[in-house]
């Protein structure tokens, strides 16, 4: 019995210093030929894939990976239609970023919630 109590006493004391990974909200707006085609939002826990997919045709696959100095890098996969772009660069937090490439234009903004 006194091997179950100390065992469940370190697990609940292991556990309480286990920490969430770092989440972020990420808000995104998509333009095609200068047309803004969608404006999704959603928050992504660091280092793990969030995507989208709307019927007009838009997906959106992106990884927030956190840097040392206020920073994240981005890879991004967005389609619309029958056109895909990959964009990866870094982001400050706070700050809204813009890529364009070809006839598609990708802003966002990256805040972060909790670590």
């Amino acid at each position: 019995m006194k091997i179950k109590a100390s065992l469940l006493v370190t697990t609940l004391l292991a556990s309480a210093f286990c920490f969430a990974a770092d989440t972020y909200q990420v808000s995104t707006s998509v333009y095609s030929q200068g047309k803004r085609v969608a404006a999704p939002a959603m928050m992504v826990e660091a280092d793990k894939m969030a995507s989208i997919t709307m019927d007009s045709g838009f997906s959106y696959t992106l990884t927030v990976t956190p840097n040392q100095d206020e920073t994240a890098g981005v890879v991004a996969v967005v389609t619309v239609g029958d056109s895909t772009i990959h964009p990866s660069f870094t982001v400050a937090y706070g700050k809204e970023a813009t890529i364009a490439i070809v006839e598609q234009k990708l802003t966002l903004m990256i805040n972060k919630v909790n670590s």
